[in-house]
């Protein structure tokens, strides 16, 4: 017989919409990613924790014997999304569209448990398997292309555009692999004000 929890995960399986049910196999894959690894992290484990049937994964994804790399994509277009709706924006400061990046990449939707280690399992793939290495080469061409359009907004100073670019990327992640292991060693708050701080250092304001 079912537990109550497994019955009650198929009842909101059930009643949820397929965007929904998608979006929800997605976050319990980074869950199992984060506790189990990637081996660990199977089909039928996820579709276990989810509530639903093995079956139900090829309604939702193309390629269920490939789940992780669908949910690295997934992962990747996601922020990228995030960052270009805050491009889009069009601040009339030229510095809040890079400061609000460094707000989403350290909010708790970026900066969780689950979300550390599902990408170190990524990162770990992508050393080791070509396909997960070509969405990582994607990625990342995009985020630079975006962080190329927003330091064109800043003024010109003594570091070149795409000097500043690259030093943003580098100080994002650093920083935020530090805070995600631990926060009491750099807080959030800290962390930010260094990102914005290192920002206005590359491009000064007039």
């Amino acid at each position: 017989m079912a537990s109550t929890t497994e019955e009650t995960k198929r009842r909101r399986a059930r009643r949820q919409t397929p965007a929904l049910r998608r979006q929800d196999l997605l976050a319990v894959t980074i869950s199992c990613l984060a506790q189990l690894g990637p081996r660990g992290t199977t089909g039928r484990e996820i579709c276990r924790r989810a509530g639903v049937s093995h079956g139900l994964l090829r309604h939702y994804f193309s390629n269920p014997e490939n789940l992780l790399l669908e949910t690295y994509q997934e992962l990747c277009d996601s922020f990228i999304a995030r960052f270009a709706e805050e491009l889009a924006a069009g601040y009339a400061d030229p510095w809040k569209t890079i400061d609000r990046l460094f707000e989403v990449h350290f909010s708790d939707e970026w900066s969780n448990p689950d979300i550390l280690g599902a990408w170190i399992a990524f990162w770990a793939l992508v050393r080791n398997n070509p396909d997960f290495a070509a969405v990582s080469v994607d990625y990342n061409a995009r985020l630079q292309a975006l962080l190329a359009q927003a330091v064109a907004r800043l003024p010109e100073g003594p570091v070149p555009p795409r000097d500043i670019a690259a030093l943003v990327s580098a100080t994002m992640d650093g920083l935020w692999l530090d805070y995600s292991l631990s926060s009491a060693r750099l807080p959030r708050a800290r962390a930010l004000d260094l990102a914005k701080t290192m920002l206005r250092r590359l491009a000064p304001p007039a």
